[in-house]
């Protein structure tokens, strides 16, 4: 169980305890056990950090709360310090969400820099093989141009291919 999760079902059980534990004795045993049975529910789906599931049970614990107090079940006081209670378990699961939702794009952005900088060291890697490669094709470049005498590798000027001067012979 997540440390933030115990903390917000000991927090409905504790105030929805109070709310609905001190009420008058008009107070109705359906209600109560109703309401009761909700409040498990609400600390139930909390402590397992399901809260959609919280909040549906949340819900359906203020419509179970409205409904009473149309039937005159409970009183406008104990409504009141009920509805209090459900709406600071709620603010609670709203800060639940908004602090797992930042620590899921957190670990996003870590992992997602994970792979970038795992993609950098495969460029790099792949920059040094393809430079290591280069190297000896640029050192046979240098020897297979032999010497460069001007004349396209033809021996010396005025000579053709059987030594003749080409000088009136």
């Amino acid at each position: 169980m997540h440390p933030r999760s115990a903390a917000i079902a000991v927090a409905v059980a504790v105030a929805a305890t109070f709310a609905i534990g001190s009420c008058s004795p008009s107070y109705d045993a359906a209600t109560r056990d109703g309401l009761r049975q909700q409040v498990v529910a609400v600390a139930q789906a909390s402590a397992a950090g399901d809260w959609d599931a919280a909040i549906q049970d949340l819900d359906v614990m203020a419509a179970q709360l409205s409904d009473a107090r149309e039937a005159g079940r409970l009183s406008d006081d104990r409504f009141n310090a009920i509805l209090l209670a459900i709406e600071l378990v709620r603010q609670d699961i709203d800060e639940a969400i908004a602090a797992e939702t930042d620590a899921a794009e957190r670990q996003r952005l870590i992992d997602e820099q994970a792979r970038l900088q795992q993609q950098i060291a495969e460029l790099e890697n792949q920059q040094g093989e393809q430079n290591q490669q280069d190297k000896p094709n640029q050192q046979r470049s240098g020897e297979d141009k032999g010497d460069n005498d001007g004349n396209g590798g033809e021996g010396k000027r005025g000579d053709d291919s059987e030594g003749h001067s080409g000088k009136g012979e």
